[in-house]
């Protein structure tokens, strides 16, 4: 009779993609900022991030165990992301539209944002997608009407860590116990 041994569970907790693109998305925006302010506000997100992070490890009924077919899925959708975000800006630069790199970045981690809720079936990575796409839209059109990026980079980076964050605060619980405290209503979205 062969020694079998059950392997653990291992699962993927929820708001994990949020608080890391928010972080990366968060430090490219601070980027774009003179060095002084962008230097504070990135002390501020990895602060932020810590938080999160602590919160997330505490709370591991938020884990998500993928079947290997999704499992599968999710690494493609990351890879996809990797390679995009590694090779777009350079593609960008090459055709003479450099200043839409960070745009167009973010409007890929928003549409793969909107794949992954499929995945992880969580309808919220949709609204959150579609918001942090907005902001990159937002973000093209004030890097075509200006010289560079150095308008439209911390707009894009800051609007969509935030957006990110919050969507991560949710996800933890955060926010419905801010609610409860102030006696606040929040719209529902499952």
């Amino acid at each position: 009779m062969p020694y079998t041994m059950r392997q653990p569970a291992l699962g993927i907790p929820a708001p994990s993609l949020e608080i890391v693109l928010g972080l990366l998305a968060w430090t490219v925006g601070a980027a774009g900022l003179a060095s002084g302010f962008g230097t504070v506000l990135v002390a501020l997100g990895l602060f932020l991030t810590a938080y999160l992070w602590i919160v997330r490890r505490r709370n591991r009924t938020l884990a998500v165990t993928l079947h290997p077919e999704r499992k599968r899925r999710m690494q493609r959708l990351i890879l996809i992301g990797v390679v995009g975000i590694v090779l777009l800006p350079s593609i960008l630069a090459l055709v003479g539209y450099g200043e839409l790199s960070t745009a167009v970045s973010a409007a890929l981690v928003a549409v793969l944002l909107i794949m992954a809720s499929t995945v992880l079936e969580e309808r919220s990575l949709v609204a959150v997608g579609g918001v942090v796409l907005v902001i990159a839209a937002l973000g093209a059109f004030l890097a075509l009407n200006s010289a560079g990026t150095g308008g439209s980079q911390p707009v894009i980076g800051l609007g969509a860590g935030l957006v990110l964050w919050v969507a991560a605060l949710r996800r933890l619980g955060i926010l419905d116990d801010v609610a409860r405290r102030h006696n606040v209503r929040l719209p529902r979205v499952r």
